[in-house]
């Protein structure tokens, strides 16, 4: 009884197996008949490109009509005023008074001679005084420049003014003068002293008064003064 079992088990083993073989054989000539009847699909990877923004361009409307011109604009020039009022003169002043009564004086400094006239008759219309020395028989030229504050005007009692001649060479002939400016700028004539210098405190020449001529006139041999 133990020995049927066995060998049934043993032939429903081999059936088994052999069914199983037949089946691995069935599925092989399977496949080798789709390989022939049927094509390989062929797979195609298909990649995506995004597209670049669109770039808005701004709107620019082009008017069909010109524009208006702008209303003509109308200058109008304003009269001039004209004043009744004369413009005011500069002190009331005239033409530039020449200094007169020249004397030539001793100085306190080396190499100093004072040129000595009489007053201006109003100091507020002087701008300056201005000395000239010629050396030697040369030319007239400007020695110095005073305002009316820079001259001694205390001599004699105030009727008298006197301007320094500086930097004189000693012991040769000389001429002085001296000239007034009016606040316009305008110079007078002048008169002219010869004298020299000898040394400090020593006394000087005697006056020889010219014609009185305005600037820039050449009168009684006397040229024009010069800058």
């Amino acid at each position: 009884m133990v020995g049927t079992r066995k060998e049934f088990l043993m032939r429903s083993l081999r059936l088994g197996t052999a069914v199983f073989a037949l089946a691995l054989v069935a599925a092989a000539c399977s496949d080798d008949e789709n390989g022939e009847d049927e094509p390989v699909e062929e797979v195609t990877t298909t990649t995506t490109v995004a597209a670049a923004p669109a770039t808005t361009q701004p709107l620019v409307t082009t008017p069909t009509t010109a524009p208006e011109a702008p209303p003509p604009t109308t200058v109008v020039e304003a009269a001039p005023t004209t004043s009744t009022t004369a413009p005011p003169e500069v002190g009331g002043l005239g033409p530039a008074v020449a200094p007169i009564n020249v004397r030539c004086q001793a100085g306190n400094a080396a190499n100093e001679l004072l040129v000595e006239f009489d007053a201006l008759p109003d100091p507020s219309d002087v701008a300056k005084i201005r000395v000239y020395v010629s050396v030697d028989g040369g030319p007239m030229i400007t020695n110095a420049e005073y305002t009316v504050d820079q001259v001694d005007t205390t001599r004699s009692g105030g009727t008298r003014w006197a301007a320094r001649a500086r930097s004189l060479p000693p012991n040769v002939p000389l001429r002085l003068a001296a000239t007034s400016f009016n606040q316009l700028g305008q110079e007078s004539g002048w008169y002219i002293v010869e004298a020299s210098y000898t040394g400090a405190g020593e006394p000087c020449g005697t006056p020889l008064p010219p014609p009185v001529c305005t600037a820039g006139c050449e009168e009684a041999g006397e040229g024009e003064p010069t800058q």
